[in-house]
């Protein structure tokens, strides 16, 4: 379009080769050729987005592709470009990113031959590979999106588990790792070792199946987001954010009666764990905080500020509080070898959020004294701040009430 404003306009878009290094294969090629010549020598991003295969059609501009693959710097993969691979003789050596959509792999296909060399990026968007594809790739980025198996007896099948394994065991120089979707299981999943990837910088994942196998200490940014969660993840899920959280100044963790959510509050390092069982499981998510905080405090405690959010609520036709429990966790003294002394769970824990009423106010007065008493335990930092609020959303409209909950004298809230 803008070819058209004027002759100046022209010259400068015709001698500007980066504007031409895109090319979009479709039915009607006939500008691969003027585009081929006038990106010159810049790197080539080539987006195949439909089966062109015709013995009626002018396929001249293959031939051209091929004949520039030397120049291939990503390719993009929405139709198996079987003309293409057929005519490449000698590997696409600048090509590094290669992102395939929709399609399945053919069982011989020489494509993954012909780039291993070089390829630093893969990305599987709903596509389907062979069961005993080799990933090998010496990979910096792998994004697998709803990706799938090909096998002989079960024909095509979600991502197994052993597979995903796999993938992050070839390629231990991972810098950013997805992973959405569901996956297959087996019985055998329990012996998968968990990979430790220290390059690792940003990780998300919507898979508990997963969590536990992989590792690392210096990610900057951790993402998990699982929905469904059935069966609690394996402890060694929380080693990945758990060490990023070591680096952060402020988290936050949420409880409610389906949920539990992790959440880094300050820069510039990212953690946001949020693993929810669908329907209400008080016992599923009180199992995984226990896993969380068994983590935290494995070796050193966590140095950051950190408020608890008490969102689950308390059954009405019955004395058990699940909120109470949750306390009662964060009353657990824990041995701390630096100081060869006793201490209590996650010792800057600052600011407690509940949902109207809340809980007793002598029962948590009982909980702020015991963390501040100096006696064969190492005292807590002082608790700054009890708030309550209507709903988890109305975080602007909270109440604070620490000072009615430190001057109360009998049972309840009413001071």
């Amino acid at each position: 379009m803008w070819r058209c404003v004027s002759r100046k306009w022209k010259k400068i878009i015709d001698d500007c080769p980066s504007l031409w290094s895109t090319i979009v294969v479709t039915n009607r090629n006939k500008h691969v050729k003027f585009q081929l010549e006038n990106s010159k020598a810049a790197p080539l991003n080539i987006q195949i987005l439909t089966n062109y295969a015709s013995s009626n059609r002018d396929e001249s501009w293959i031939q051209l592709l091929v004949d520039n693959a030397y120049r291939w710097k990503s390719l993009r993969l929405v139709a198996y470009p079987e003309n293409i691979v057929q005519r490449l003789v000698s590997s696409p050596s600048m090509l590094d990113s290669l992102e395939i959509q929709f399609i399945s792999i053919p069982d011989d296909c020489r494509l993954f031959s012909l780039i291993r060399p070089n390829l630093r990026k893969l990305v599987l968007l709903d596509a389907t590979f062979p069961h005993d594809f080799d990933p090998e790739l010496g990979l910096e980025e792998l994004f697998l999106h709803s990706a799938h198996e090909s096998r002989a007896t079960r024909g095509r099948i979600k991502l197994s588990v052993s597979k995903f394994h796999q993938f992050i065991q070839a390629n231990p120089k991972l810098r950013i790792l997805h992973l959405h979707g569901h996956l297959t299981a087996s019985p055998n999943d329990n012996d998968l070792q968990s990979v430790n990837l220290p390059k690792l910088e940003d990780v998300t994942i919507s898979n508990s199946q997963v969590l536990h196998l992989f590792r690392s200490d210096y990610c900057a940014k951790v993402r998990f987001e699982v929905y469904s969660v059935i069966e609690r993840p394996q402890p060694l899920a929380w080693t990945t954010p758990v060490h990023t959280l070591r680096r952060v100044g402020r988290f936050k963790i949420t409880v409610g009666n389906k949920y539990l959510r992790v959440t880094a509050m300050t820069g510039p390092y990212k953690v946001q764990v949020s693993l929810d069982t669908g329907v209400p499981s008080y016992g599923l998510v009180y199992s995984m905080l226990e896993d969380f905080l068994n983590e935290a405090e494995k070796d050193t405690h966590i140095s950051a500020r950190v408020e608890l959010e008490l969102f689950a609520d308390k059954p009405t036709d019955n004395d058990f509080d699940p909120r109470l429990d949750v306390l009662k966790l964060f009353q657990t003294p824990v041995w701390d070898p630096s100081s060869d002394q006793n201490r209590w769970r996650i010792p800057n824990l600052d600011t407690i959020s509940m949902l109207d009423p809340g809980l007793p106010y002598h029962r948590l007065q009982a909980f702020i004294q015991a963390r501040s008493n100096g006696n064969y335990i190492r005292p807590a930092s002082p608790i700054t701040g009890v708030f309550t609020q209507s709903t988890p959303s109305t975080r602007k409209h909270r109440k604070e009430v620490l000072d009615k909950v430190m001057t109360c004298s009998v049972e309840g809230n009413d001071s």
